[in-house]
């Protein structure tokens, strides 16, 4: 039996994957509220991985279904997760990693024409009613841009900028080569990088070697004329020494779609932040989400049912 314990995953969803796989798949609004004797029989489950650690004392909503064998995640991220049960049962786990390319490489554009084009002083003068021409701005042909990650997203953005004539570093855990970046640094490598950048985009996950990782020594090391635009995971930056830096002008402006806490708490400095772009976690998301979710999901039930080779497997070692 497949069962989705989300709302997302609506009636036409629930129809295309009946007309391509042949299979059913019975939809209930959250975890909880799937019945017990459902739960006994779901062998496949799709959900949003943080719902698997709500009951407590964890992992007691993952005990729930003593047949499942494989969890389809509707996100990429594996923070939350029961990883050492999961492990210890044997069950698959397949992310969806590969929905994100799109939206946020538009995201990433958006925050970067945000800046070169001064568009906080051009709102600032519509509400000051002032017609004021005597500013010029700057434009992303032949600026630095310097990506931490250069997975399936970091591709997708890197290709996107290169559009406009960016110039795209990359940095990865190993250096290696990674198309279509220009050159990719390691970590350590990448701070020397780092001091000519003109944006600096995170998409690191949450690893043990990444939490804290953009420290505010690190982050000391980008000249005062550049953009830090995290769209990763919350928890690789130092969130105080970043509005530190931004109060004091150390930097142009910043974008934040991911925080260390989420939801963002109302007495955190972030939000009175000037020259900031901050968005709650949604540069991933669109109208399209769940229907690229879905298709991996139609690809990877039928490779299940075969023996075939499925997308996405978890590799919990690497922490993605």
């Amino acid at each position: 039996m497949i069962v989705a314990a989300t709302q997302e995953i609506l009636a036409r969803h629930q129809a295309k994957i009946l007309e391509d796989t042949g299979e059913q798949v019975y939809i209930y609004p959250s975890l909880e509220q799937i019945p017990q004797p459902i739960a006994d029989k779901t062998e496949i489950l799709i959900t949003y991985g943080i719902t698997l650690t709500k009951a407590e004392p964890q992992p007691l909503n993952l005990a729930r279904f003593p047949k499942l064998c494989w969890i389809q995640i509707l996100s990429a991220g594996l923070e939350g997760l029961p990883v050492s049960e999961i492990q210890k049962r044997g069950i698959l786990v397949t992310n969806a990693a590969g929905v994100h390319g799109a939206p946020m490489s538009e995201f990433v554009v958006y925050c970067m024409l945000h800046f070169s084009k001064d568009m906080e002083r051009y709102q600032q003068l519509k509400k000051e009613k002032r017609y004021d021409r005597t500013k010029l701005v700057g434009e992303l042909e032949g600026l630095e841009v310097l990506i931490y990650g250069t997975g399936t997203i970091g591709q997708a953005v890197a290709r996107m900028l290169t559009l406009f004539k960016v110039k795209v570093f990359g940095v990865n855990t190993t250096g290696r080569a990674v198309e279509p970046f220009i050159e990719t640094y390691t970590l350590a490598q990448a701070a020397r990088k780092l001091a000519t950048a003109d944006y600096v985009i995170s998409l690191l996950p949450s690893t043990p070697k990444t939490r804290g990782f953009f420290s505010r020594e690190y982050l000391a090391r980008m000249k005062n004329e550049a953009v830090f635009i995290s769209i990763g995971r919350g928890d690789v930056v130092d969130e105080q020494s970043l509005v530190e830096m931004l109060q004091q002008g150390r930097l142009k402006g910043a974008a934040l779609d991911v925080f260390e806490r989420e939801p963002l708490p109302p007495e955190s400095p972030l939000w009175d932040c000037e020259h900031l772009i901050l968005t709650p976690h949604m540069s991933a998301k669109s109208i399209y989400y769940i229907d690229r979710c879905v298709d991996i999901f139609i690809q990877n039930l039928l490779a299940f049912r075969s023996g075939g080779s499925m997308l996405n497997v978890v590799d919990f070692a690497r922490g993605y």
